[in-house]
């Protein structure tokens, strides 16, 4: 008779039950000394290992402007063939770029970012920077967000994403300077910021509704 099976005798004496409570007993000491090694592991594991743990954490607590600019920090890639500008074209949000078209590092990897970054850091109206006609509002949990993709009457694309609302829906036609949405991507506080660790709006410009055909917007918008 194991030591588990003799404190079950004090609580029954039907060897059925004995067992029955002892199996229990067996399974909450398996359970709480994982849970005590998973903590002693990470209580003894090096500093560097620890801090990657929390490292998102510590990511919201840094401000918006910053938390953006710091996960861009590559060489700006510029297109090499910018499509023909017809006019000129306001920005879309009047903030400033915490990551520019191009190369960039995000959570220590290299990725291509393939629009610019502004942030206000609040819910700030998002204009269209020439009409055109709403082709797709819809929203990508796992990147975008809430998004709208115009289809622009002089031959190109926007995209806006980490909206935290849109004023406008598929099929609506749009005019320059027109309010569309408002910026948004705070985890926790706009419904849908997609993979954002703060308020900003990821702005794109593209020769067709592929993103593969994504080009530097800096060539559309005027200094």
């Amino acid at each position: 008779m194991n030591l588990f099976e003799r404190f079950a005798m004090i609580l029954t004496r039907s060897r059925k039950r004995r067992k029955m409570i002892s199996y229990v007993i067996v399974g909450i000491v398996i359970f709480f000394g994982i849970i005590f090694g998973a903590v002693i592991s990470i209580l003894t594991a090096p500093a560097e290992i620890r801090s990657s743990l929390f490292h998102r954490d510590e990511i919201k607590r840094i401000g918006v402007l910053q938390e953006n600019s710091a996960y861009c920090n590559g060489i700006p890639i510029i297109d090499s063939s910018p499509i023909k500008i017809i006019s000129t074209y306001p920005w879309p949000l009047n903030g400033t770029v915490t990551c520019q078209y191009g190369g960039r590092i995000l959570y220590g990897e290299d990725e291509f970012h393939g629009g610019i970054d502004i942030s206000t850091g609040k819910n700030d109206p998002i204009i269209s920077i020439a009409d055109g006609t709403v082709e797709r509002m819809q929203i990508d949990k796992k990147s975008y967000g809430l998004y709208l993709l115009i289809k622009h009457d002089d031959g190109f694309y926007t995209l806006s994403a980490h909206l935290a609302h849109s004023y406008v829906r598929e099929g609506e036609r749009v005019m320059q300077g027109q309010t569309i949405a408002l910026e948004g991507g705070e985890p926790g506080a706009d419904p849908y910021p997609g993979r954002s660790t703060g308020r900003h709006l990821h702005f794109e410009v593209r020769h067709t509704a592929n993103q593969n055909s994504r080009i530097n917007p800096l060539i559309l918008l005027t200094k």
